[in-house]
Parts: C-alpha cells; structure tokens; sequence
C-alpha cells in the first residue's frame, strides 16, 4: 500500500488532506477511487511518529476526505545518525546522494566545502527541489524520519563533542565507536587533503577504511551513511 508524507488536519476518526499536488497525483496517476485505501504520516518528526491507514470518502478538487483504518506508531529515541559530505563536483550528484541517504534512514545530511570540492557554495534555489527528492524517498522506502539537509562552513560548531568516523578511501582502522549520536564524513573527488584534516585536528575521531578501490563521493557516502545507520561495523 502506498505511502505519503503529507500535512493533513485529524478530526477523531477523521483525516482531510488539502494538498493539491497530491490529490492530482491519486486521481491522474495511481486512479484511487472512494473506498480505496493509502498510509500517510506527516513531515514533521514528532516524539511519538503516527502513521495512518486511511480510506477515502469523498473529495472534490481542494481536498480529499479519508476515515482512518488503522494506525501505527513508532516512539522516537535520541538516535541521531547523520552524514556530512564534502561538496562534490556535480549538482546532480547532490541529489543522488540526498536520495540515497533519505532511503538508508539518516537523520541529518550535510554538506560541506572541502579544499578539493569544485562546488563551493550552496544553491538555495536548488534546496526545494532537494527537500521533494526527500519526500519522495521517504514515501518510497517506507522511512520514518525525514532527516534535516544542511550545509555548513563550520564543522566545529555543527559537532561539537558528539563522535565523528572519517570513511577514508584508504585502509584505516575497521572499527567504530558506537554510538546513538554519531557524525559520518566522506571524501570529495581527489580525496581528502591534509588541511582538510586540519579542519577537524580539535577533535579525536575514528578511521573506518572503505578499501583499496577508489570510491567515488556518492558511492563512499551511500556505503557509510548505510553503515552507520544499522550500526555494523566490522
């Protein structure tokens, strides 16, 4: 059954969705009628995170009316896995690695310039476009969290004394402290350069080698954002 994230207004048994985008999306392309049933949960990652089984019964061209079936619930941890990547060479890049991650189940995906990234700035004009791939992935896969996109220049302020794991193209250390709270940081093109290490010189981290082969940014960044969600470390 189809997932979406959705604001949506809750009246006892009684879900109204008024997202336009979305009603055109369920009469053009997936042909719901009245009586057929989707789960929807909303954008906001609450303490306690509800998602619903609603049916529809009825709707005109501003708004659908859905009876809730069922309901599931999922109390929210402290658990924050996030990810911070240095900007790569390529916009599009960004957006396979914000979906990729979105799926993986990360809390927080950042990014950050590095000496070698080509792309220095961030692009707020391309971030609504970010934030729909999100949405979408969160939907695909069925995800609970919808992580928080970031990009900084400071990386000292953004950790401060929470762990942090350097994914190093090299063969490192295979180990990782583990952690609820953990930051994960992947290489640009070319590498990581020593000033780059400097950046992060104030704090003690973890190595965890990726191997011989020379991954690419996106590759290197879906492997450990993966990694450090499920906590497995070799």
């Amino acid at each position: 059954m189809q997932l979406f994230v959705t604001e949506y207004t809750k009246k006892d048994k009684n879900i109204v969705i008024a997202d336009i985008e979305l009603l055109s999306q369920l009469r053009k392309v997936l042909r719901t009628s009245i009586g057929d049933s989707i789960w929807i949960q909303s954008p906001e990652n609450e303490s306690i995170k509800i998602r619903y089984e609603v049916r529809v019964d009825r709707w005109d061209n501003k708004q659908v009316e859905w009876t809730i079936v069922s309901e599931q619930t999922q109390t929210w941890t402290n658990e924050k896995k996030s990810m911070i990547i240095a900007m790569p060479n390529k916009r599009d890049k960004i957006e396979l690695i914000v979906q990729k991650l979105t799926e993986c189940g990360l809390d927080q995906i950042i990014f950050w310039p590095s000496e070698r990234s080509v792309l220095k700035e961030w692009n707020p004009k391309k971030e609504e476009r970010l934030q729909k791939i999100i949405k979408e992935a969160v939907e695909q896969s069925r995800g609970r969290a919808v992580p928080k996109l970031i990009f900084t220049t400071s990386p000292k302020t953004l950790i401060g004394d929470t762990p942090l794991v350097i994914f190093d193209k090299k063969t490192g250390e295979w180990t990782i402290q583990k952690s609820d709270q953990i930051y994960g940081l992947v290489w640009p093109e070319g590498g990581l350069t020593p000033r780059d290490y400097q950046t992060f010189e104030w704090k003690k981290y973890d190595i965890y080698g990726l191997g011989d082969t020379i991954l690419r940014t996106e590759t290197a960044a879906i492997i450990g954002g993966w990694i450090l969600k499920n906590n497995h470390m070799f």
